[in-house]
């Protein structure tokens, strides 16, 4: 996906598209594990319907993050450098 969306005139090399990646990862689980610690005492009260929605919640935040931390990664050098035209 990240290859598909880049810019074609920028150069990507293939340790760019790992950096995104593994920064998008890292924040993810970083955000995950930070939320369910913060979390803890209300979700451990929490049962059903309840629990299973601040669950999607929780786990969709972290995945907004992530995608959100992958966009600046890759588009680093666009914003930095300029865009080549």
């Amino acid at each position: 996906m990240n290859y598909g969306n880049r810019n074609a005139s920028s150069t990507y090399t293939l340790q760019d598209l790992g950096k995104g990646y593994g920064a998008a990862l890292a924040s993810s689980v970083l955000i995950a594990l930070y939320t369910r610690r913060v979390f803890a005492g209300t979700l451990k009260n929490l049962s059903g319907p309840s629990l299973t929605f601040a669950n999607s919640f929780l786990n969709y935040f972290a995945g907004a993050f992530a995608g959100a931390t992958n966009l600046v990664m890759m588009r680093y050098k666009e914003l930095s450098d300029g865009i080549n035209i």
